[in-house]
């Protein structure tokens, strides 16, 4: 009986990740890419609030925020300076492009924000926030990511690769749930890591 109402947990949860992401999709392929972004940052918000997820992980935290910006320093840090040094390596400048207000709002209302509210305080949540569920909800990140940005869009192999690979950053926004206890961390390294890897290039 346990384990029957344990693996009852984790399918309705999984079955809203399948139904959601394959929505998502079918809204890229049928309406503006903006309206699809829209309408699915607010599918991501509302699903914790319709299932009735505890969303007291979106309080206010200081400390939870000064750990999200701290790590978020320490690991994009890391980041720049493995860039810097292939563009060494490779005979190239690492640049970095000016972005648009309206563009890096963007990132953190539709993007970061919304994510973290599904992936990390519903999934998270669900799957238990725990180094398991960590791994688990990074891989339906990443899979999340390859489906919306791969499948059917000709994008290259780079973008492909890129959207595989979200799996590691998911990583460090898991333990930032897991440990903080608060979204705000995870929100934030997710803002700031979108905002340097989108600007960051080479000359």
């Amino acid at each position: 009986m346990d384990k029957t109402r344990k693996l009852y947990n984790y399918l309705i949860p999984l079955v809203v990740y399948v139904l959601l992401i394959s929505l998502i999709f079918l809204m890229m392929h049928a309406i503006s890419r903006s309206l699809a972004a829209t309408v699915s940052a607010f599918l991501m918000l509302s699903i914790p609030f319709i299932l009735k997820s505890d969303v007291r992980d979106l309080g206010w935290d200081p400390k939870g925020m000064l750990t999200g910006v701290a790590v978020s320093v320490l690991i994009l840090v890391i980041y720049i300076a493995v860039l810097a040094g292939y563009g060494l390596y490779a005979g190239k400048a690492l640049t970095f492009n000016k972005l648009s207000y309206s563009f890096i709002l963007i990132q953190l209302l539709l993007v970061a924000f919304p994510e973290e509210v599904f992936f990390r305080g519903y999934l998270q949540q669900k799957f238990g926030n725990t180094v398991k569920g960590v791994i688990a909800v990074s891989l339906l990140f990443a899979l999340a990511h390859f489906v919306t940005l791969c499948l059917g869009s000709g994008h290259g192999m780079s973008v492909c690769s890129q959207a595989v690979l979200t799996f590691f950053p998911s990583l460090v926004m898991g333990y930032l749930y897991m440990s903080t206890g608060t979204l705000w961390a995870g929100i934030i390294f997710h803002f700031l890591a979108n905002i340097v890897h989108i600007s960051a290039g080479y000359s």
